[in-house]
């Protein structure tokens, strides 16, 4: 099967990275179909249903960063809480989504990416520019022959509902797409992505399944949890590991494989070039451990403060998630002019990444990652499927405890770079 769409424009039309974003358009809420989520967008409440529609909005958007926790782990209200919509009203300044994807553990060329959008491309400008619908789905699928495929349709209104007692207590459609979501149970252990789509010529799903518990920023935090991984951008790895099943027909292609999948939401209250200089996220899995990656530049800091969040799980098993700025260490490798660049500037492509996590007295994570790339513009923006490579170490340089058995390990990751800094 040969792509009918480019990734350049498919995926962004030209590339508006380098427009000037100025002004803020302020939003009223937008339809509220279900009276009891009347209220601020920063408190919780035990079930929720938006009607988000398509038009950009008037007056102020007001986007919710914290959430209130009692103890170390999430209330079922509160852990429900982090798939619901996290902006109240979509203005031309501000954006939220929720994505979804998966790679396979046999040939990691092979890879799903599902994202639904509310946004502009004023305030994310790799969405589509000149067109009026905040509601975006969008989809792209990789294949063993190198084949990539990208798509992307407008919906008419977009549902998202869930929380305590709901049935179900996630779901989202975005109408006239075909694409939706659903997630049956309390504890988010299981998602059910589904297209079904006559116009892109997409018919099947990605069904993710975790007993593992969502990935904040900092962690949990006693009265009161951060959403934000650096200032004005929210972020949770809703599930930061699951084994993932695609089943997806593509243009009279079959895609099929189960591997390690994954699904977080992003969102912020102002254009995403007024914060983002550059930002590092990746997840996959090495031999028995399971990693997620951030490691973010903030737009116009001189001291190129890296705000950071890792996450790893052994068998299952979660030994680091923090933001602690010595846990994480993400830099580019490269053989040819700035590819391997720190801190990078547009343009800049690696080949991969290398990756270091602390894991505390169990010594160090340190891994290489590499792959095809799925996604992007190869300047300001690019995703990869591929491999990972690596070994467990104790400080020093000596090997840890997997290393008796397992001197290098390997496995499978799905991992991007955002560079606006020209």
């Amino acid at each position: 099967m040969q792509s009918d769409v480019s990734l350049t424009q498919a995926l962004f039309w030209g590339l508006v990275a380098c427009i000037s974003l100025t002004g803020r358009v302020s939003a009223f809420p937008g339809r509220l179909l279900n009276p009891r989520a009347d209220g601020p967008v920063d408190s919780i409440v035990r079930s929720w249903s938006y009607g988000i529609p398509s038009q950009v909005q008037n007056g102020t958007a007001h986007a919710r960063f914290t959430i209130p926790t009692a103890g170390s782990k999430l209330e079922t209200t509160a852990l429900l809480t982090l798939d619901s919509p996290q902006v109240r009203s979509i203005n031309s300044s501000v954006f939220d989504w929720w994505y979804f994807d998966a790679v396979s553990e046999t040939d990691p060329r092979e890879s799903l990416a599902l994202i639904f959008f509310t946004s502009t491309a004023a305030a994310f400008p790799w969405l589509p520019p000149n067109e009026t619908s905040v509601l975006v789905a969008y989809i792209w699928a990789s294949f063993a022959n190198g084949t990539v495929f990208a798509d992307y349709l407008h919906a008419t209104i977009a549902r998202v509902a869930g929380g305590e007692g709901a049935n179900p207590p996630s779901s989202g459609n975005w109408s006239s797409t075909g694409c939706s979501w659903t997630a049956p149970k309390d504890d988010l252990s299981q998602y059910e992505v589904i297209v079904s789509s006559k116009e892109m010529q997409v018919e099947g799903r990605l069904s993710l399944s975790s007993e593992l518990g969502p990935h904040l920023p900092c962690s949990i935090q006693p009265g009161t949890t951060t959403l934000e991984i650096a200032p004005h951008m929210g972020w949770v790895a809703l599930k930061p590991d699951a084994v993932g099943q695609v089943d997806i027909t593509v243009r009279g292609s079959s895609l099929s494989f189960q591997g390690p999948a994954y699904h977080d939401k992003n969102w912020s209250d102002r254009p995403f070039e007024e914060s983002v200089q550059s930002w590092y996220w990746g997840h996959g899995h090495i031999g028995p451990y399971s990693v997620v990656w951030f490691s973010y530049l903030a737009v116009d800091d001189p001291s190129h403060m890296a705000y950071v969040s890792g996450y790893v799980a052994r068998n299952g098993a979660v030994l680091v998630s923090s933001c602690n700025s010595t846990l994480l260490s993400v830099r580019p490798t490269g053989a040819f002019g700035t590819s391997a660049r720190y801190p990078p500037r547009a343009g800049d492509v690696p080949d991969g990444f290398h990756l270091e996590f602390d894991l505390g007295d169990t010594g160090w994570l340190r891994a290489n990652v590499s792959g095809t790339v799925v996604a992007g513009d190869g300047k300001y923006y690019v995703r990869w499927a591929g491999k990972m490579a690596g070994e467990v170490v104790q400080s020093g340089g000596k090997p840890g405890y997997d290393a008796a058995t397992q001197s290098q390990l390997h496995g499978s990751a799905v991992f991007e770079q955002f560079v606006v800094a020209a």
